[in-house]
């Protein structure tokens, strides 16, 4: 029986187009021609005997057998990495861009990446924190590397890992508006996945409610449930003294669990990237360890 070796190089090429959704995108990052990355996807077409991308115009998409490919082949490029950085000193490569959410477990992580970067003074990394969507908006546009982002769960491009969490709604302590009126609510802007989920439940139970506070900062937003201007839905580790948990025993609709993703541009990592990924998945299995998730 013939053994078919499937090489790295064309496996990167092959994960590098399907992550930026083109052969143009793709050779620039990896610093290619155009046509010697359509030469290289033909290749790897010709070994595994399937034709694995579509391309339509500028448009390209996966075919049945290319989407399990592109599975497998992240599993052989992550070993391949792990395995080279080995015998690589950390600093080499450019600067790491990570993206966090403003909202979610914001402060843990970036405490977390502070002291790994403490303890490495060569590791480069650049972070940068907005809201979800917008981060993997800026991972579909190359301009992070690697994302800790809420997702609807239907997003797989990227997902490296995920998780699910529970929100809880919140308050001040002893304050309490009547529900039969409008709801005051404490929200980031439009475009929060912590908003939606809010609103949703409330829409569903037939309550009404109004918005009492807005800012993209969890820090404000934290205080504004605090001084008592509403409620508001976070999760265990954005919950602060002051604040306290309420349910449906209080008269607010169920929400709807939270689907926290992992997500990078794997076929560009390197060793330093592959440092915060085990980071960031330490942070969350040391969460899940001691019941937080």
């Amino acid at each position: 029986m013939k053994i078919i070796n499937l090489p790295t190089n064309l496996l990167r090429t092959f994960v590098t187009v399907v992550e930026v959704e083109g052969f143009t995108k793709a050779a620039n990052i990896l610093g290619r021609t155009q046509p010697a990355i359509s030469l290289q996807v033909q290749r790897l077409e010709q070994l595994v005997g399937y034709k694995l991308i579509l391309r339509v115009g500028k448009e390209v998409s996966l075919t049945e057998q290319g989407e399990s490919l592109a599975v497998y082949a992240r599993q052989i490029l992550q070993l391949n990495d792990i395995a080279i950085a080995r015998f690589e000193p950390l600093n080499k490569g450019g600067i790491i861009r990570v993206g966090l959410p403003l909202d979610y477990a914001v402060n843990l992580l970036q405490a977390k990446l502070t002291e790994l970067i403490k303890n490495n003074p060569d590791l480069r990394i650049e972070i940068r924190c907005d809201l979800s969507r917008n981060l993997i908006e800026l991972l579909r546009n190359n301009e992070i590397d690697i994302a800790v982002a809420l997702f609807e769960g239907n997003d797989q491009q990227f997902l490296f890992q995920n998780w699910t969490e529970k929100p809880t709604w919140v308050g001040a302590k002893n304050f309490t508006p009547p529900l039969n009126l409008e709801i005051p609510l404490v929200v980031h802007p439009h475009g929060c996945v912590y908003r939606d989920r809010m609103t949703t439940a409330l829409k569903l139970a037939g309550l009404r409610w109004r918005i009492a506070f807005s800012s993209p900062g969890i820090g404000a937003l934290q205080r504004a449930v605090c001084d008592g201007l509403g409620f508001s839905c976070l999760t265990e580790p954005t919950l602060r003294k002051g604040m306290t948990s309420l349910s449906i025993v209080d008269g607010l609709p169920s929400l709807e669990p939270l689907h926290i993703g992992l997500f990078a541009r794997q076929a560009q990592l390197g060793i330093s990237g592959y440092t915060i990924i085990e980071q960031i998945k330490e942070i969350f299995a040391n969460k899940q360890t001691n019941g937080d998730i």
